[in-house]
């Protein structure tokens, strides 16, 4: 926790210098005074993209698990949907990035409707892709209080930044504390994502596994057809622990 508020520290004054230099260089130019504050303006741009850079991604702390992505801020469903507690209680959910790499390009997400209750784990959206329909879990119970227009018009947006703007829905939780019982223990997330991935790779080591193996990268999207052209659905459905819900695994607070 220290070090997460040093760095944030240090970025905050990083952007206050940016914004001085900016404003102080924007000023004097009005003044008719352009050339030593223009330098001041073209600094402080860089040190702005730094800042912003540095803010999203040591501040969030996202790093790479079994070839996955994985942010310090979410709590993981077995079932890969996330579920991130915001500031005013409100629960942000989306699917993880192993979700991502296994089904691929879908052709549609169907999200629940504003007002509506989504139960947990139980079925909370639905993608199709080739005609088959993959259900994917809730992670919390509550009332849906906003959905992800983007998403729903555009699939891909979910796909290309789970944890971020693709996010899904968002719930007021009834229980957010008892949903928290049946999510991945924290330091349990690793050893989870490792197992998962020796599972699918034992099904036979297709070329878009190889890159876990090889060099610890990562899996190019699809595995799920790369593995099984055939029976791909039935696969992406067995990890995603699509309905009906099977038995929970010993990673699981009960």
């Amino acid at each position: 926790m220290k070090n997460s508020t040093g760095i944030l520290g240090k970025i905050a004054g990083m952007m206050i210098i940016a914004v001085a230099l900016f404003v102080v260089g924007a000023g004097f130019i009005v003044l008719g005074v352009t050339f030593l504050p223009l330098i001041g303006i073209l600094v402080s741009i860089p040190i702005l993209g730094l800042s912003l850079h540095f803010l999203t991604q040591k501040a969030i702390g996202m790093k790479r698990v079994a070839g996955f992505l994985v942010p310090n801020n979410v709590m993981f469903h077995p079932g890969h949907a996330w579920a991130r507690l915001e500031e005013d209680d409100i629960v942000t959910v989306g699917m993880d990035d192993f979700a991502v790499k296994l089904l691929g390009p879908v052709d549609s997400i169907s999200l629940p409707e504003e007002g509506s209750k989504v139960k947990q784990g139980f079925p909370g959206w639905v993608m199709k892709a080739d005609g088959q329909a993959i259900q994917m879990l809730s992670p919390v119970e509550g009332e849906v209080v906003a959905v992800n227009r983007m998403v729903a018009d555009s699939p891909g947006a979910a796909f290309e930044d789970p944890y971020g703007n693709g996010w899904l829905f968002k719930v007021k939780p009834y229980n957010w504390t008892s949903n928290l019982n049946n999510m991945i223990i924290r330091d349990k997330v690793g050893e989870w994502l490792e197992d998962i991935r020796d599972k699918l790779a034992s099904r036979r080591l297709a070329p878009a596994l190889a890159p876990l193996y090889a060099d610890g990268g990562e899996p190019v999207r699809g595995m799920a057809k790369a593995v099984d052209p055939e029976r791909w659905d039935d696969l992406a459905k067995e990890f995603l622990l699509a309905w009906p819900p099977r038995k929970l695994d010993r990673h699981i607070k009960v």
